[in-house]
């Protein structure tokens, strides 16, 4: 990019969640092709890198300026686009995880007019109450303080920005704090056609995983199947990795139910799009998917399994589930099954 171009927008995402909330504001924002800088930030795994890739291409970031930072040498490729980025006005700085070491990097090292948080799924929440308790810690030890400092890359102690900007597609309320701006998926809707029709196929009941809950999480997961496969006992049941899941552990787990763990390849919001299933539900404790899918595909049935165990650990529960309520999203509680050995 030409450092004479005038202001440019600035965007970092490591999952693809962020990555969609980046693509809904460079449209909001009505930021110009020319003017806009994608950085995928350090992604976790080979699968993340993957429907990132997806995701950058079917929503519009081909053929602009996307800097990679994956793990190898990723010290060496940040000093470069700070070295690119130093000589730029940035109009807005579009950051999806402040609780992220590596994109506090960029939050505290460049200077913009506007920073804008785009959602980082169910800890949105959290930052936005974090926000106004001002109980963020900095996630930049000293060491890599130092290390930055002699790539010449300075970071101030903290920005003193006023009100803190939300993109967000959750009902967070304005405060004094943090100005919200709500999105509903307008670029998603347009891109993949989220008008979904039944194929006539046999009916699918869909578990959407998480990597939550701790040393409980197997064995909670284990009851919260039964309860949909009792309710269910003549559908297809697909269990819908997440990204950080690991299917050889699950399939040992699950084994003596009958469902089919599938690894989608694709967030699931753009696999439901896609796919052509007839979909008579999805499930899950507390993936932020049973509120996205919900918010695109509002016909869709969406179930919260009522987790005692594992809501006692999850912050701001009961908020989370006010919001999946006041969407559409319906509560079943999870009983005392029998769990097959």
């Amino acid at each position: 990019m030409n450092r004479n171009q005038g202001c440019i927008n600035v965007f970092v995402a490591s999952t693809p969640l962020q990555l969609i909330g980046c693509s809904e504001a460079r449209e909001h924002y009505g930021c110009a092709s020319d003017s806009c800088v994608l950085i995928v930030a350090r992604p976790d795994n080979k699968e993340t890198e993957s429907q990132m890739a997806f995701l950058a291409d079917s929503l519009g970031w081909k053929g602009q300026d996307t800097v990679f930072l994956g793990k190898t040498s990723f010290y060496f490729r940040l000093g470069s686009i700070f070295r690119r980025l130093s000589g730029c006005l940035i109009a807005r700085l579009f950051i999806g995880n402040k609780n992220s070491w590596v994109h506090e990097i960029f939050y505290l090292g460049l200077d913009s007019a506007q920073v804008i948080f785009v959602d980082d799924g169910l800890a949105t929440v959290k930052y936005y109450h974090a926000i106004h308790d001002e109980s963020f810690h900095p996630r930049i030890s000293s060491g890599k303080r130092r290390v930055l400092a002699a790539m010449g890359i300075q970071l101030t102690a903290e920005r003193d920005t006023g009100t803190v900007a939300f993109f967000t597609c959750f009902p967070l309320p304005d405060s004094e704090r943090i100005s919200i701006e709500i999105h509903d998926f307008p670029l998603f809707r347009r891109t993949f056609k989220t008008d979904v029709s039944n194929s006539g196929n046999r009916p699918v009941v869909a578990f959407l995983g998480q990597p939550f809950g701790g040393e409980e999480r197997l064995e909670r997961l284990k009851m919260q199947i039964q309860l949909v496969v009792q309710r269910h006992k003549n559908a297809r049941i697909l269990y819908f990795l997440h990204r950080k899941e690991v299917p050889g552990e699950l399939e040992r787990v699950l084994g003596a139910f009958p469902v089919e763990i599938r690894q989608a390849g694709r967030p699931i919001e753009v696999e439901v799009a896609m796919s052509g299933e007839s979909y008579l539900g999805f499930y899950s404790f507390a993936s932020t998917a049973l509120f996205t899918i919900k918010k695109i595909f509002p016909e869709m049935q969406v179930f919260q399994i009522d987790d005692k165990i594992l809501a006692s650990s999850l912050p701001y529960y009961d908020e989370i589930v006010e919001m999946l309520h006041g969407i559409g999203v319906q509560t079943t509680g999870l009983h005392s099954f029998v769990v097959p050995k």
